[in-house]
């Protein structure tokens, strides 16, 4: 095939950029010219996204990528010398996340994004030369940003005229990822976001750390008729009616990413200490959950273990965070017991939890497939 070819395959990929037939295709056309590594990384890569998540196989193959990427460092440059982006992250063969500065972005969105299948934008915005806050709403108002499926606005400490912006953006109508972190957002405002009609594809969120938020997510979160997979509401206080409220929410019930880690050092121990985990956690399509620093302890792995154990299917939990809960021989006992048929985990975080060698070696031949982190290391 002829490089008009490898043109009109790159052009299909950013018209069609969840077709992986596509990207294989493209990966033969590199092989027949030339460029057997970046054929081999963009298989490796698509490869990745369809492997089990976190599992051996999946974690062999982003090691393949890795390396050839890393042996490749040319392949990314062209992002930030010519579309002024941050830096930008590789996915199924090609950059899909970007890291841009919100001045700069609107002048070269349409450069970058004509460039490569961009799905993911973080934004940075830096202070204007002139003094003060560089303003967000020519960012809102680029129209690539409809390709956007994932934005991150970790940090930006964003006005309220530019929330209320960021909630009108028609532009915004295929994102299904949404991070606020580090941003005051008022609860009413968030009430508000999630029960009307912005952003219909709205499926995660990011609500790290917006402490104020207990009271008005238990309040609105039951009357969704959103459908949440992802949902991080770690270091927000909540009571144990209020938690409860919320997970057993109509809105929850296919949830596969839920964080609720605790804030380590918070002189008391975190809400899911309370519960019964087995009955509290919406647990059908869970496959991460992190409760890390919430304490609680051997009893709660003891629910864990029972709740996996007594479903009629093998329950899809991969990824599973205990740090700093204060496991102990209870606990890893219940693990090492667990039926390796309905509990089967490929991430297992013990941090925090000072076991001893014994145990750990108990957990590694339980859990063979397993990265298992430790105190300090993996």
């Amino acid at each position: 095939m002829s490089t008009s070819d490898g043109d009109g395959l790159r052009a299909a990929i950013l018209a069609q950029p969840d077709d992986d037939t596509l990207r294989l295709i493209y990966a033969d056309w590199l092989q027949e010219n030339d460029q057997p590594d970046r054929a081999a990384f963009v298989r490796a890569q698509v490869a990745i996204a369809q492997a089990e998540p976190f599992g051996p196989q999946f974690r062999e193959r982003v090691r393949a990528a890795d390396k050839l990427q890393g042996a490749h460092p040319e392949w990314g440059q062209h992002v930030r010398q010519k579309h002024r982006a941050l830096s930008g992250w590789f996915a199924r063969g090609f950059i899909e996340r970007v890291h841009v500065d919100a001045a700069s972005f609107p002048r070269h969105a349409a450069e970058l994004f004509a460039a490569e299948p961009v799905r993911s934008v973080q934004v940075t915005r830096f202070a204007s030369p002139a003094g003060g806050t560089v303003s967000l709403v020519p960012f809102f108002q680029v129209p690539e940003l409809d390709r956007v499926t994932r934005l991150d606005l970790t940090g930006l400490q964003l006005s309220e005229s530019e929330l209320e912006l960021l909630a009108d953006a028609p532009e915004l109508v295929n994102l299904t990822d949404l991070c606020l972190r580090g941003n005051a957002v008022q609860p009413v405002w968030l009430g508000e976001l999630l029960t009307g009609l912005a952003m219909p594809a709205l499926a995660g969120l990011d609500l790290h750390g917006l402490v104020n938020h207990g009271p008005r997510l238990a309040t609105v979160l039951p009357l969704l008729n959103r459908r949440l997979l992802r949902l991080d509401l770690g270091h927000i206080p909540f009571t144990s009616e209020q938690i409860k409220s919320m997970l057993e929410s109509r809105c929850l019930r296919e949830v596969e990413e839920l964080r609720l880690a605790w804030m380590t050092g918070a002189g008391r121990a975190g809400v899911m200490t309370h519960l019964n985990l087995g009955w509290t956690i919406p647990w059908n399509r869970l496959r991460i959950l992190d409760l890390s620093s919430q304490g609680v302890g051997d009893q709660g792995v003891k629910e864990i273990v029972l709740e996996l154990t007594r479903r009629r299917e093998p329950a899809p939990l991969r990824w599973l965070g205990l740090a700093n809960n204060g496991i102990g021989a209870e606990g890893v006992r219940e693990l090492v017991r667990s039926d390796p048929e309905r509990v089967k985990l490929y991430y297992l975080d013990l941090r925090l939890n000072n076991l001893t060698l014994s145990q750990r070696a108990a957990l590694q031949t339980r859990f063979p497939e397993a990265v298992i982190r430790y105190d300090g290391a993996e």
